[in-house]
């Protein structure tokens, strides 16, 4: 039975160290930052590496695409989102990826759905999943209230870009942010502020806390239409 964990967090961010209690009392640390950016170096660098082998790349890629078969149900055969409330993967950065899917696993992030299926993958089908969406074109979804969007320009330059990159395709392992569905947007940014537990990251809850319904609603369209 997976144990959705409650962000009464203690983050020690002096030591590096981010600890989260469970619903049931138990703790699960989580890397701290230095170890989180090896993490993410080496695993660009694998990447990087595979890329650098067209026949390899291509290989992976397909095995990739064939671990998909379950994934088409919520996130469309071309990784547009077919289901409400779920995330575009085309053109997601790959590094991310797999990071989520480690996180869905060790239950620093919880979904009922992918927490199980996150744990029937190993690390190497991970990084051939990601690899093949990452080399789909991601498209706008659009959607939200157009008469927000220069609010929500703003407050996506001001709080967001400087790690989601200017153009809001992520770098250095964040998430791509461009062109994500409008109502997935409103929900993460939601499960960061409300601290439900159903995802940990001290640094996006500190963002999401300033945020009042309206501005999440504005930097949820902006970022849904950009391409």
């Amino acid at each position: 039975m997976h144990k959705v964990l409650w962000l009464t967090a203690l983050v020690f961010l002096g030591g590096g160290i981010a600890q989260v209690a469970g619903a049931q009392g138990q703790v699960a640390d989580s890397p701290d930052v230095s170890e989180m950016a090896q993490i993410r170096a080496e695993l660009d660098e694998r990447i990087a590496e595979i890329k650098g082998n067209e026949e390899e790349h291509q290989r992976l890629m397909e095995e990739g695409r064939n671990r998909t078969v379950l994934c088409r149900t919520c996130h469309g055969l071309d990784g547009e989102a077919v289901k409400p409330g779920t995330p575009n993967l085309a053109g997601q950065n790959p590094s991310y990826i797999v990071d989520q899917f480690h996180r869905f696993a060790d239950g620093r992030r919880y979904d009922f759905l992918m927490s199980n299926l996150a744990k029937t993958f190993d690390h190497e089908e991970t990084v051939n999943i990601a690899l093949y969406y990452s080399d789909l074109d991601g498209v706008s979804s659009g959607g939200g209230n157009p008469a927000l969007m220069d609010q929500g320009q703003a407050l996506y330059e001001e709080r967001c870009a400087s790690c989601h990159g200017d153009d809001g395709r992520g770098q250095e392992g964040y998430a791509r942010l461009a062109g994500q569905q409008y109502d997935y947007l409103v929900k993460m940014l939601h499960e960061f502020k409300d601290r439900t537990g159903r995802r940990f990251n001290p640094w996006m809850s500190g963002v999401a806390l300033k945020l009042n319904e309206e501005q999440i609603q504005a930097v949820s369209t902006y970022v849904s239409n950009l391409k």
